[in-house]
């Protein structure tokens, strides 16, 4: 994985870290596929944001991270797998305190920069480090998931395997995270598959599986677990699936 931050329209900077010293540079041919929707993912875009390689293809859009933050309003959330801030930015506007958590020192300096574009970086706490070595000793009342999905080759999945394809295991993840707060928020792949995702709830207990689309086009799946959960709107869908029902039932005599 390079490690080389991409900024457009900007004059080549250092990043400096920890024993590395990293140069962001123009956006190049790779990344191309992903620009056109340079501001979907972020909508201050020309104002500096910072993007590494993998971030084109990873980031969140912020439309849809918007609406996440909204469900997920809460005084302390934790953002697991930062990345490059998209949605640690978005928690900011609608939480009282955000933690965000990033391995990579380089992905950690794109975040806290883009949150300074977005006027939100004194509400971020930003960690560097691995969240499952640091989860044991993190409190909060809202856990956001968004690990990486081992690039863009998932599309091509006809079912995406959370236990197997998400680096470090989808499954074990939640687990790790549903020790801090029951209240977990996990953004997935839009073919993940959905009995994976029911059978983290555990016996008993239900999750809701939200779609997630933009301009008409599913682009992931977010699963909502303890108090997060909307009840009022899963009833409603369960009232309407039983009305078509029984409307089919009625056509068939």
């Amino acid at each position: 994985m390079s490690l080389s931050p991409i900024v457009k329209k900007q004059c080549p900077k250092t990043c400096k870290s920890k024993n590395r010293r990293t140069l962001l540079r123009p956006c190049t041919q790779l990344e191309n596929r992903y620009y056109y929707q340079r501001y979907a993912y972020f909508s201050k875009f020309d104002q500096g944001i910072l993007m590494d390689k993998e971030g084109w293809f990873s980031v969140t859009p912020e439309k849809i991270a918007r609406h996440i933050a909204l469900r997920c309003q809460s005084d302390i959330i934790i953002d697991a797998f930062c990345g490059c801030g998209g949605n640690s930015i978005q928690f900011a506007l609608t939480c009282e305190r955000v933690i965000a958590i990033d391995l990579d020192p380089v992905k950690l300096h794109c975040a806290r920069e883009n949150a300074k574009i977005y006027g939100v970086a004194d509400r971020i706490e930003f960690i560097l480090g691995d969240f499952f070595d640091l989860a044991p000793n993190l409190k909060a009342d809202c856990v956001f998931l968004s690990p990486p999905w081992g690039g863009p080759a998932y599309m091509a999945e006809d079912v995406y395997d959370l236990k197997s394809m998400i680096p470090g295991d989808g499954m074990n993840i939640h687990k790790i995270a549903s020790s801090i707060t029951p209240n977990v928020a996990f953004f997935v792949p839009r073919n993940t598959d959905p009995q994976q995702l029911a059978q983290l709830a555990g016996p008993g207990n239900t999750c809701e599986i939200e779609l997630n689309s933009l301009n008409g086009k599913i682009k992931a799946l977010t699963a909502y677990y303890g108090e997060l959960i909307n009840y009022d709107q899963l009833e409603k869908i369960e009232a309407d699936i039983a009305e078509e029902e029984l409307i089919a039932k009625i056509a068939q005599y």
